[in-house]
């Protein structure tokens, strides 16, 4: 009888693991990694969830009973979650793989998300979470990849220091490059997108508020002019840089005064008389004898002051 009783409760082997009453139980028994679901509702519906959220489902569904536990979300917008609280990123697990290694009081999650997404979800990403206990800084990370890719500026510098301002090619990956000047260095802010009439442009900065250029690239071409200094408070164009005129030109050029010059006379009546004399102005006729004939005539030149020096008109 005792025989058959252990017949009755053994596993059949055309069953092929079918009749394991509890098999969340034995992986865990086992040692071997669960993979839950490839088609599983995360959360039920399409509204937003917190990480703590997430992490008190995934333990109703004993992700941390197993070294290794993973899923995969039902492509169904409406079935599935948005975790918004990373701090990198929503996360749309619709679609999305989940896995969970290690325990709930010491545990990794890896999401890693389709190409396409609702909710605001980044796509083709891996987010990971790592917690081992409050005291020891738990969060999120989004890794960067050929789709996500990093952005130019995130790690300072790029590259190593270059060897003049001019060194930093058109079509190089966007970033900040350290460039030699003399006895110096400068800062060079490239952007790059080759595209475009004007696939590329850089910004050169000096130390000290020294001053800030830029040069455009043209199609394929490169960087056909030189550096371009922007003018500032600090850095004002000069009157040539302008095309105006210098305060020595200006007083060398502008009239700043007209007046009269020195009386001249001459006898009219019985005399040579006044012949035209260009740039003078008669001022006076004098009939002396108060006769019919005008005995003087009077004149003064017209004069003008330009610098402070006083010229005669040559005409007028």
């Amino acid at each position: 009888q005792e025989t058959i009783n252990q017949a009755s409760g053994a596993l059949q082997k055309n069953q092929n693991g079918a009749d394991i009453p509890g098999k969340d139980t034995f992986t865990k028994n086992i040692g071997a990694c669960r993979a839950y679901s490839s088609w599983l509702n995360i959360g039920g519906d399409s509204q937003v969830w917190t990480t703590a959220q997430f992490i008190s489902w995934l333990e109703s569904q004993g992700a941390f009973n197993h070294p290794y536990w993973m899923c995969k979300g039902s492509w169904a917008y409406a079935n599935n979650k948005v975790i918004t609280d990373t701090g990198c990123g929503n996360i749309c697990l619709a679609g999305a793989v989940v896995e969970v290694i290690g325990t709930r009081g010491a545990m990794t999650i890896r999401v890693t998300t389709p190409s396409t997404s609702s909710g605001g979800g980044i796509t083709n990403a891996q987010f990971t979470y790592i917690n081992h206990g409050d005291a020891y800084a738990p969060g999120w990370r989004r890794d960067y990849n050929t789709k996500n890719q990093q952005p130019a500026f995130a790690l300072g510098q790029t590259g190593s220091r270059v060897a003049n301002d001019k060194a930093v090619g058109w079509n190089w990956n966007s970033g900040v490059y350290d460039a030699d000047i003399s006895g110096a260095s400068t800062l060079i802010l490239h952007f790059n997108m080759n595209a475009g009439s004007c696939p590329a442009v850089q910004f050169r900065v000096n130390y000290k508020n020294g001053g800030i250029f830029y040069r455009s690239a043209r199609d394929g071409y490169g960087f056909e002019a030189n550096w371009s200094e922007f003018y500032t408070t600090t850095r004002k164009p000069s009157a040539g840089d302008v095309g105006a005129y210098t305060q020595a030109e200006c007083n060398s050029r502008f009239i700043t005064g007209i007046r009269l010059g020195g009386l001249s006379s001459v006898q009219t009546w019985n005399g040579p008389g006044w012949s035209d004399r260009s740039g003078y102005v008669v001022t006076g006729s004098v009939n002396g004898n108060r006769d019919e004939l005008i005995d003087t005539t009077q004149a003064r030149p017209i004069q003008y002051c330009i610098n402070g020096t006083w010229y005669n008109a040559g005409s007028i």
